[in-house]
């Protein structure tokens, strides 16, 4: 078959993580679209792309099988829909949707346009994961009652979008919801959540948070993110007989450590090398192909936004 072909939302940095993962993937990018015509073919010429244009010529374009969206959270639900409408498959940047309601519209205008709605939570595709998942189902640590995730890095740049409350920033909803997406990924969906977020820089975000989730069993998770401390983004799973630490959880280097700690003591363990976005690429790529199911569907970030939205509340 043709190479997959990707149009581009937005011309935000992270497309600097993204589009490695396009090329070692095998696809291609067709258009770039951008507000301002000057970034937009410089952005074009760096990333490779074919052309560039504005967003109405990225959902117009019949050479695409799908767009990512890598605008400010403010902008997914609009575009999204756009995007739709236009009958393109769908590739959002977390998180989708910054509330339940404006995530299950989006489902639904998706559903009825007959188009894929993914959330780009490229980590969960790094096979650091599957070594965690056969700790786990192997009984090496025994039956897990704790689960430990961070995602904080200093940002006190005002202008940023991460700190704008018009764009709908926030640590929670930028890094916050990896800590979330795990938890549930290992523990289920919480019984109850209890959170704190706090604007320690006065800018109408939460810009220093952490929550409790209790889930099934009496099983814990407790959750920190900030962009008030050096970087962390760790995740660590405590058991009865042990624990297991992921040193690089969320943006995993292409070969990636797991340390386990288990009656016979510690053990290091390397995932085979990876890059968490050209996995990501190819998994939208067998979805929209295939029909080969993902795990970070539209339906998925809904539940993240439940757990932020109790998150918020206390």
């Amino acid at each position: 078959m043709p190479p997959f072909r990707w149009g581009i939302l937005g011309t935000a940095k992270i497309n600097r993580r993204f589009i490695p993962g396009v090329k070692l993937a095998g696809h291609a990018i067709a258009i770039v679209g951008s507000r301002d015509p000057e970034k937009g073919q410089a952005a074009a010429v760096e990333y490779g792309a074919e052309r560039s244009g504005t967003y109405e010529d990225v959902l117009a374009a019949k050479d695409v099988d799908a767009v990512y969206i890598s605008l400010p959270n403010s902008l997914h639900l609009p575009w999204t829909l756009r995007a739709a409408e236009a009958g393109k498959h769908i590739l959002c940047e977390k998180p989708m949707a910054t509330t339940p309601a404006d995530c299950a519209t989006m489902i639904g205008v998706c559903e009825r346009a007959g188009v894929q709605l993914v959330e780009a939570f490229m980590y969960r595709y790094h096979p650091q994961w599957q070594i965690v998942w056969n700790a786990l189902n192997e009984g090496r640590i025994g039956k897990l009652q704790m689960l430990r995730a961070s995602f904080n890095f200093i940002l006190h740049d005002k202008s940023n979008v991460r700190l704008t409350s018009s764009l709908e920033g926030g640590v929670i909803q930028d890094v916050g919801c990896y800590c979330i997406n795990v938890a549930r990924w290992f523990l289920g969906e919480p019984v109850r959540v209890r959170g704190l977020a706090l604007d320690l820089q006065g800018v109408g975000v939460d810009t220093n948070s952490a929550a409790v989730l209790e889930h099934a069993g009496g099983a814990l998770s407790v959750l920190s993110c900030s962009f008030e401390t050096t970087g962390v983004q760790n995740v660590e799973f405590i058991g009865e007989k042990g624990r297991i630490y992921v040193p690089t959880a969320f943006v995993p280097p292409e070969q990636a450590p797991v340390q386990i700690y288990d009656r016979d003591g510690e053990h290091l363990e390397l995932a085979p090398a990876a890059h968490s976005y050209a996995l990501e690429c190819l998994a939208m790529e067998r979805l929209v192909r295939d029909g080969v199911p993902v795990p970070t569907t539209g339906e998925d970030a809904l539940k993240t936004q439940l757990v932020i939205e109790q998150w918020q509340k206390n």
